[in-house]
């Protein structure tokens, strides 16, 4: 096995000749099929990088099943072989980069998308990545551009519902080895907000398995009540897979493997589970050897094997000097999962990225390689499929679970291939609540802290929620969403992280809550510190996620022989410590928080009317503004300070800001360009908020930009 890191790679000109003469014989992208060329956003100039060019197309894959590199990959001995005895597939790409390449920073950003879809447009850019790089909302401020980066996205989900704005990959199909057919039990959970006769239990944006036999007797549907772990099965006779449709005002029954219907309705907020059985899955770690091996060719590779050139390559333009994957939420879980199997080192031993930002996954890797997986799915926080598919936790460091049994480190495979990338682990306080996030860095009983690798930094945004955005409504949840925007912060930590890779400067330190300092405590503790008023109703618990048992083969050859898995002992997390006015003590405080408005949390329940109150929002935390004056204060028993009584007027509290802006900028946590929209951004919340009545329950005014 040769070891060599990407750093040596970058400094060592001959190993790089080596490395790229005999790629095609190694090549896992054997050919670059380019499908269109355009001038991206009809040829908008950005900054002093000018224009850029959209490159798509195909790419196809070709893997060694017998590689060492490949060993982890679940039932890749099972897939179809060419004459070469290589599995072949393929999936789509987007690629941006500076039609200019001089003007370029000769970095390649890789975006895991999405469920299909881009994510760091919007992230990075304040844009939205809805149309796949193609339009004017898609480009939002231009940051990445304006910086030089080149951007690529691939398709690894291999149960995306395709359409013009998603990306998808073609995965093959496991098979017996004498060509017969692989069959098993597939679960699906599912959640209501209201009432219904009907429901999908494969989402629209999935293709899912769908049921062998749609009347089998041996298919079961369960329910249980939130917070409750016993199930209650249905008779077979009382449910069938389908759905009922109006055609020329007569009601059918439409035959549906998608859709379940229950004669007895299925009731708001009660848990629904769904087992039957499936046959034909696909090899889904394939998709995250598709993730590597692009990387790989669009890092080292100056041709594919037909003689295509390599698309970055264009107008004269060089390889990368360095590589930087970026995934967020599920994306970000799915970067954990290809470092914990060792999957970022491609065939030819090379660290395919040198380092990555995982943003908002919480503690959890994911279910992107076991029999039957299912990558595009959304789940609630509290439904078991949701824990049985993201293996918790996965500190950096080696520790102790409770039952002290040795719990691996998600860079143990990176070391024993010497190759560890250098991360940034970024979620906000929603993550504690909903996704785990004290598990990155605690031990799994929650007694004590756990340093990170000397590799990572750990961040977390204080009284931020996963998803950047406001609804003008409430929705199905008791308070309006929390509208804080913390994109700024994401653009300092790119360019730290950036740094540490180019010029080995070493990035801020982490800044995250701890055990030791009294900041990460349970829910009692933090019920007891949270302000007392009768309109702010705290969470009574959040995510502890169990650990599950599939059977003797689920972590060895991802087989699940026990379907439903046995429930077994919780792990411990914790969440972050609240002040006085309900705001997170640890983390990187943004001005919103140290110069408050109203309380700003990552946690939101939902309301009465969904049948589940308890359940959390899985995605959005809430802000509840302070009182105006002290007359108001005083009318609604609220114990926090009114506005008035802690900035003596506007201009008052726009100076206060202004410093706290200032402030995280020279400790380099904010750039330049986001000081001047950050505090116009405030003097307009300080006016929505002030001209916003209690009694007014529209969420219109946080909306608003």
């Amino acid at each position: 096995m040769i070891g060599l890191t990407f750093h040596r790679l970058l400094y060592a000109a001959t190993i790089v000749t080596i490395w790229t003469s005999i790629a095609p014989a190694q090549a896992a992208v054997e050919r670059v099929e380019v499908q269109e060329r355009t001038l991206f956003s009809a040829g908008k100039a950005f900054g002093n990088v000018g224009a850029y060019i959209r490159i798509s197309g195909r790419l196809h894959y070709s893997v060694d099943p017998e590689s060492e590199y490949n060993i982890a990959i679940s039932d890749l001995s099972l897939a179809p072989v060419d004459s070469r005895d290589r599995v072949q597939f393929s999936g789509d790409f987007v690629l941006l980069m500076p039609l200019d390449p001089e003007r370029g920073n000769g970095r390649l950003i890789y975006d895991v998308t999405n469920r299909g879809g881009m994510v760091a447009l919007s992230r990075f850019n304040d844009g939205t990545g809805r149309d796949g790089a193609r339009s004017a909302a898609d480009l939002g401020n231009g940051f990445l551009f304006e910086q030089g980066y080149s951007l690529l996205w691939t398709g690894w989900n291999w149960d995306v519902e395709p359409n013009t704005h998603t990306l998808t990959i073609d995965l093959p199909i496991a098979r017996q080895k004498d060509g017969g057919y692989i069959s098993g039990r597939v679960i699906s959970e599912v959640a209501l907000t209201e009432t219904a006769s009907s429901t999908r239990h494969i989402p629209a944006s999935s293709i899912g398995y769908s049921p062998t036999d749609m009347d089998s007797r041996n298919a079961q549907l369960s329910v249980r009540a939130v917070g409750q772990e016993s199930y209650t099965t249905f008779t077979r006779d009382s449910w069938r897979f389908g759905r009922p449709v109006d055609i020329l005002s007569a009601q059918i029954s439409l035959s549906d493997p998608k859709w379940i219907t229950l004669d007895s309705g299925f009731e708001s907020g009660s848990v629904y589970r769904l087992i039957y059985q499936a046959r034909n899955p696909r090899v889904v770690g394939l998709g995250l050897a598709a993730i590597r091996d692009a990387l790989s060719f669009f890092r080292f590779n100056t041709r594919d094997s037909t003689g295509n050139q390599n698309p970055l390559l264009e107008n004269g333009a060089e390889l990368p000097r360095a590589t930087i994957a970026y995934g967020a939420s599920q994306s970000g879980r799915v970067l954990n999962t290809l470092i914990w199997y060792g999957l970022h080192v491609d065939e030819a031993g090379r660290m395919v990225f040198d380092g990555a930002m995982i943003d908002i996954a919480g503690a959890g890797k994911g279910g992107f390689n076991y029999r039957f997986a299912q990558t595009s799915r959304h789940f609630s926080h509290d439904l078991d499929l949701d824990f049985a598919t993201d293996f918790f936790p996965f500190s950096t460091s080696s520790q102790t679970d409770s039952d002290k049994k040795v719990q691996g480190s998600l860079f143990d495979q990176a070391r024993a291939l010497r190759a560890i990338p250098r991360l940034f682990i970024v979620n906000t306080s929603t993550e504690y609540w909903t996704r785990s996030g004290s598990l990155t860095h605690t031990e799994t009983d929650g007694s004590i802290d756990v340093e990170p690798d000397e590799s990572v930094r750990i961040y977390m945004v204080a009284g931020g929620q996963h998803v950047i955005g406001v609804p003008d409504t409430r929705g199905t949840l008791v308070h309006c969403r929390n509208p804080l925007d913390y994109r700024p912060v994401l653009r300092a930590l790119l360019s730290h992280l950036d740094a540490w890779i180019t010029l080995d400067r070493n990035p801020p330190q982490s800044a995250y809550p701890r055990i030791n300092d009294g900041t990460l405590v349970s829910i009692e503790d933090y019920q007891a510190q949270f302000p007392d008023a009768p309109f702010l109703r705290t969470p009574d618990g959040y995510l502890q996620p169990p650990r599950l048992d599939y059977g003797p083969r689920f972590e060895t050859e991802g087989i699940a022989d026990q379907v439903p898995p046995k429930r077994e002992a919780a792990y411990i997390t914790l969440i972050p410590a609240p002040d006085e006015d309900g705001l997170d003590q640890a983390g990187i405080r943004m001005p919103d928080i140290k110069f408050p408005l109203g309380t700003y949390t990552g946690w939101n329940p939902q309301n009465a009317a969904t049948g589940a109150p308890d359940r959390l929002s899985r995605w959005f935390g809430s802000f509840i503004p302070f009182a105006r004056t002290i007359p108001e204060r005083t009318d609604r028993a609220d114990p926090r300070p009114a506005i008035t009584e802690r900035y003596i007027s506007r201009a008052d509290y726009l100076e206060s800001f202004a410093e706290a802006t200032l402030d995280l900028a020279n400790r380099e946590m904010i750039l330049g360009i986001d000081i001047n929209p950050m505090i116009e951004r405030a003097g307009f919340r300080f006016d929505q908020v002030m001209t916003h009545t209690p009694n007014d329950e529209s969420c219109a005014y946080l909306a608003q930009r």
